[in-house]
Parts: structure tokens; sequence; C-alpha cells
């Protein structure tokens, strides 16, 4: 009976640990077809660009609540420790998946608008007009 009970809580533990994190996906920061983009596209690329930056950080805030919800249930049951992502909340700035995509994402933006401002001085609107109200 004690060897089934140990044998339970070492797969159990296993299957726990495959739930933590994920692997970064950074976009590139330029392509072959950005210099046939047109204003209008080079303008909605930087917008989805700027909503997926909104995205990882919320992705990252909850990550980090879920660590801290499995902490606590940890206390109760230690191998629950072995759930959380430690790719989210590590020594140093930049190692999570979603701040290296933000980087990227944010690389790939300034890129963009150097690109339009290169292309004609009315086709990127300016700072201000990305600044919410």
């Amino acid at each position: 009976m004690r060897s089934i009970l140990s044998v339970g809580v070492v797969l159990g533990a296993l299957a726990v640990t495959g739930c933590a994190g994920r692997m970064a996906n950074p976009p590139q920061e330029a392509t072959i077809y950005d210099r046939y983009m047109t204003c209008e596209q080079i303008r909605a690329e930087v917008a989805r660009n700027y909503d997926a930056q909104s995205a990882l950080v919320r992705e990252q805030v909850q990550a980090e609540e879920e660590n801290d919800i499995i902490k606590v249930f940890s206390l109760a049951y230690p191998p629950g420790f072995f759930a959380v992502d430690n790719t989210v909340e590590g020594d140093d700035y930049g190692t999570a998946p979603q701040e290296i995509e933000h980087a990227a994402l944010a690389t790939r933006n300034r890129h963009l608008i150097a690109l339009a401002k290169e292309k004609s001085p009315t086709c990127w609107p300016g700072d201000s007009h990305w600044v919410r109200s």
C-alpha cells in the first residue's frame, strides 16, 4: 500500500510538471516583404503589434497570479511546487517568454515606423496618434 501511494505521488508530480511554461515565439525584426508594404499596411501592423504587446502583458500577469495560487496550494500538497512556471518570474529581466516576445514586437515596431518615415513624411502620423486619452 505504501509503495502504491509513493508511486502515485511521483506520477502526480511528473504529470503536473509538464504544465509549466511555454516557449517564446518572437517575430522577426524585418522581413523581405517590408519594403513593399503600403502606409496603411504599416500602420495596421504597428497597431496589431501594440495590441499583441498588451495581450502579452496580460498573459504574464495572469501567469504570475497562477504561480502565486500554486505556491499557496503547494503548502498543503508539496508536489505542486513542480507546477510553478519558473520562466515567468525569473531573476533576470527579459527571460520570460512574454518579455522576449514583447521586446521583439517593440523592435519590429521601431523598424516599421522608421520604414514609414522613410517612405513619406505623411506616411506616419506621429507619436501623438498612438497616445490614448
